[in-house]
């Protein structure tokens, strides 16, 4: 070996003895000591690679670590601040270079992800445990890219048959955009990271503006136009670094980031107009070639810079670049340069958030130009004296007065007869609103549907949302999975089996078919299992199965097939199905402390009051309807009466308000007990006993 080599390997080791030694656990194996030095490097070149990723500090990073008996090869875990970026890091340290990677080793990193994706974090250890939390949020939702890394002090070069493991993965998980990747971190690249944290924590770069205008006083500044490769360059030679002063880090590739990407990839003459730029503050800004007139460009070095707006555009900027770099290359993006070497000690953080205080626009927003929704809106009212809303912030319409734009959109998607669409909606909701001849929106607003139409719909999907909440009880593993991640195509395939042809007449006894739809929820999850694992295997990964359009074009049909056959579905394998409860186990915490314990609902934020049955729906919505505040209450996190109720402004708990609820209907004939945990839920996130459930399933407790 090279003594250069030596001496970067030692060098990596005295760094990383250094820095996390201590910040590292190494209690699992009785501490740091000379037998346990090599598992410590191990897990601290893993700590290495996370403090790169996150941009965070080595305690953080640390934290990250999950190395050890029952990691299924997941050395350590990385979520970015946007829930958007997944890294699953691997590490191996070798005091002579070797990279130590191979076939068994990705075999069983594949391993740890299909658990991963199957929910199975009762395979793995409290260490891993510890992030099912942050990995479910983030799991499977539309913009999710999970990163697999290797990282050795070796050359980093992966061998033929791990890579084509690796690619094989890719394929298997991958539907039309590329999900999972992954990549090998050598010692070139780790000792590059570990000087880099051993620099002062300035960034110096260079800026060539065209077009551009100076401010002399009283703070100087310029503004004008650059190339995003100027940016491109100085991200990839500072990365997080360059956010320093900024009130958060880019969030990675968000939906609205995908947006730029598209542009940036496919019209990069367009990005300078639709984009509103980036603010970058900096000591100083002295001119390093160019011109003095504003016909021609100028170059600046900018001191001690921070972008301090734009956090989102320049990680845009760098995923095309990755993407398309010849097309990238060819866009212009506004910037703003302000020094504050003459300013005072605060004009900085003011500059900072004003530029971070603007509204953003989303795709939804336009939806209100359209006079669709308002003839919608008023449909609603005439004919059902229900509530209609589409406008962002507006507030949803408590279940019994009406629905939502969102509400209403998800409901046709699933109704509609191509798949494709509920698929479109689970990949990401913005692509709800999508104008152009094939979009979403076209597809299900035009011709305009009824407000019959839309909210018989709306009650199918609520049906079929409570029924599968309590199927998804009965399974567990990948056939939880799949009760999660294929709700969406589950809805379809319930309005695929009904009789909708009378949606719009008003005698119809729609009650029936909204209790049909729940009875058909559980044969067809079962169905939607049997057939996932018989056409792509039990080991297939369940997030990207739905969505993915062609494969699930493939299941609408064998499903709806094997239900018309009639029959059972063929019983489940038994690691599916969960063991039977222990009546005798010693009662857990109930929902309302877990939430409160965890901090997961913010104090002020709307809950929603839902009703478990048409019957109850009946009773209520008499007292209910043109009273909003009856059906709404404001958390608080206190342990045992979380809900102030806006109607009279008292403080209860979930099951006493709903007590309260059923008393000043006037409804005699209410049932004995209520599950009132059951019964409230933020907008758009579950009841209170489902958002606890999932803290308290990685844990293995139960509620009551």
């Amino acid at each position: 070996m090279q003594s250069g080599v030596h001496r970067e390997i030692r060098q990596i080791r005295e760094y990383l003895k250094a820095e996390f030694a201590g910040p590292v656990d190494m209690t699992d194996v009785g501490g740091l000591t000379a037998a346990t030095e090599q598992q410590f490097l191990s897990r601290a070149l893993a700590a290495l690679v996370v403090r790169r990723l996150l941009g965070c500090d080595k305690k953080r990073a640390a934290d990250c670590v999950v190395d050890g008996s029952n990691d299924l090869g997941i050395d350590a875990i990385a979520v970015s601040e946007s829930g958007l970026d997944i890294w699953l890091i691997q590490s191996k340290w070798s005091d002579v270079g070797k990279d130590a990677f191979n076939v068994a080793e990705v075999l069983k990193f594949r391993e740890g992800v299909n658990a991963l994706d199957h929910k199975r974090f009762d395979r793995f250890n409290p260490k891993v445990r510890r992030h099912a939390d942050q990995l479910n949020a983030a799991w499977g939702q539309f913009g999710c890219r999970i990163t697999l890394v290797v990282a050795t002090v070796g050359t980093g070069a992966l061998t033929h048959d791990v890579t084509v493991r690796f690619e094989e993965m890719k394929r298997d998980y991958n539907g039309l955009e590329e999900s999972l990747t992954y990549e090998s971190w050598g010692r070139a690249r780790i000792w590059e990271t570990a000087k880099e944290f051993q620099r002062p924590p300035t960034a110096t770069i260079l800026a060539e503006l065209s077009e551009w205008i100076h401010v002399p006083g009283p703070f100087e500044a310029f503004q004008g136009r650059i190339p995003v490769a100027n940016v491109a360059a100085w991200y990839a030679e500072y990365k997080d670094l360059l956010f320093e002063q900024n009130i958060r880090k880019s969030l990675g590739l968000t939906k609205v980031n995908q947006g730029l990407v598209e542009t940036l990839t496919t019209h990069p003459d367009d990005f300078w107009y639709f984009n509103n730029g980036i603010t970058v503050l900096c000591r100083t800004a002295e001119r390093t070639g160019g011109s003095y007139s504003a016909k021609l460009p100028i170059r600046l070095e900018l001191a001690d810079a921070s972008i301090v707006n734009g956090a989102q555009t320049v990680a845009a900027i760098d995923a095309a670049m990755q993407k398309d770099p010849n097309a990238t290359s060819e866009a212009f993006v506004t910037i703003k340069i302000v020094t504050t070497k003459n300013c005072p000690d605060d004009f900085g953080d003011a500059v900072t958030e004003a530029t971070n205080t603007q509204n953003q626009v989303i795709p939804r927003d336009f939806v209100a130009l359209d006079r669709i929704q308002w003839e919608i809106r008023q449909d609603f009212v005439d004919t059902l004296r229900l509530q209609y809303t589409f406008k962002r912030g507006e507030d949803d319409p408590a279940e019994a007065e009406g629905c939502s734009v969102l509400q209403a959109a998800l409901a046709l998607a699933c109704a509609h007869t191509n798949s494709d669409l509920a698929v479109r909606a689970k990949q990401n909701r913005d692509r709800l609103w999508e104008k152009d001849d094939k979009g979403a929106y076209t597809m299900i607003f035009r011709p305009r549907p009824s407000a019959a139409q839309i909210w018989r719909s709306v009650l199918v999907v609520r049906a079929v949302k409570d029924a599968l909440k309590h199927a998804r009880g009965r399974v567990e593993d990948k056939a939880a999975a799949i009760a999660d991640y294929g709700d969406l195509l589950i809805t379809h395939l319930v309005f695929r089996q009904l009789d909708t042809d009378d949606i719009d007449e008003p005698d119809v006894d729609w009650d029936a078919v909204v209790s049909r739809a729940a009875e058909l929820t559980a044969p067809t999850l079962d169905w939607l299992i049997h057939h996932v694992d018989a056409a792509f295997g039990e080991e297939s990964f369940a997030s990207a199965t739905f969505t993915n359009p062609a494969r699930c074009r493939i299941l609408v049909p064998l499903v709806l097939e094997s239900i018309a056959n009639g029959g059972k579905a063929p019983d489940l394998p038994r690691s599916y199905v969960p063991p039977p409860r222990d009546y005798r186990a010693p009662r857990r915490r109930n929902a309302v402390p877990t939430l409160v314990d965890a901090g997961v609902i913010a104090d002020g934020e709307t809950l929603y009051f839902q009703f478990s049955s048409s019957r109850e729906a009946k009773a209520l919505s008499p007292w209910l309807v043109g009273h909003p505040e009856r059906s709404r209450a404001r958390w608080v996190n206190h342990r045992t009466r979380p809900l102030i109720w806006e109607f009279d402004g008292k403080q209860y708990s979930p099951t006493g308000l709903v007590s309260k609820i059923w008393e000043n209907a006037g409804w005699t004939s209410h049932p004995v007990a209520v599950q009132g945990p059951d019964r409230w839920a933020p907008a758009d996130r579950g009841t209170l006993w489902e958002l606890a459930k999932a803290i308290q399933d990685q844990d293995g407790e139960a509620l009551f």
